[in-house]
């Protein structure tokens, strides 16, 4: 058997438009967030502009996004749907662990779309979210507050904690992105901009088979030496 690179399409343009979206508007608002909250800017001019051309439309932004996502986690198929974010197997995702722990020394297990480890903080990440945009609309509609029967005091609490957890994830998610381009030929990051990744595949030999075909399930990222 020898082994050849095949350029394969794992994720859909909507799917890679939302996670773009989502992506940039999210680091706008923690880094708008943790300025406003950090009692650095003084200036009320200064802090007006970042709450209402900054913060405020990228809360809108990502919450729609955020909502197109979950419908799409329900209504299609394939690596969009939330039957891809349930992990196969609890080896690839103790593989993952451990090429975490080993600081990337150990090989990376190979996979198709999702990152196996990573699956069980997706869902977890987007329910995160959409509590923070909700606290986000609280604190920003009295009328809404009214309808939930809380205060802004408490909405704004509630904001400010899940801010803090919501920018160790980013971070995270972001360290660990690098972390896959860097150790495999998968293409990780650029995959999300132009929707394919690269897998080591064995070839068949002619002399074994005439009309040789790839399976999905044969997919490896094989690590790089």
């Amino acid at each position: 058997m020898s082994q050849e690179i095949q350029r394969v399409a794992v994720w859909p343009p909507l799917l890679r438009l939302l996670h773009i979206v989502m992506g940039i508007t999210m680091l706008i608002l923690i880094v708008t967030g943790i300025l406003m909250h950090s009692g650095m800017i003084l200036n009320y001019e200064l802090f007006e502009h970042l709450l209402h051309v900054w913060h405020l439309p990228a809360g809108h932004v990502l919450g729609i996004a955020l909502l197109m996502r979950f419908i799409m986690l329900f209504v299609t198929q394939g690596v969009s749907s939330w039957k891809a974010l349930v992990p196969e197997s609890m080896q690839s995702v103790i593989g993952v662990a451990i090429f975490y722990l080993s600081m990337a020394r150990n090989n990376l297990p190979g996979y198709f779309a999702h990152n196996p480890l990573w699956k069980l903080f997706y869902l977890l990440a987007y329910i995160l979210i959409a509590i923070q945009v909700m606290t986000g609309l609280l604190l920003e509609f009295a009328w809404l507050r009214s309808v939930f029967r809380t205060d802004s005091a408490s909405a704004l609490l509630q904001h400010q904690s899940l801010l803090e957890i919501l920018a160790v994830f980013v971070m995270a998610h972001i360290i660990t992105a690098i972390l896959h381009d860097w150790k495999t030929d998968t293409g990780e990051i650029s995959s999300m901009v132009n929707g394919h990744k690269f897998f080591t595949v064995e070839k068949p030999s002619k002399e074994t088979v005439k009309t040789a075909s790839v399976s999905l399930d044969s997919l490896t990222g094989s690590s790089k030496k």
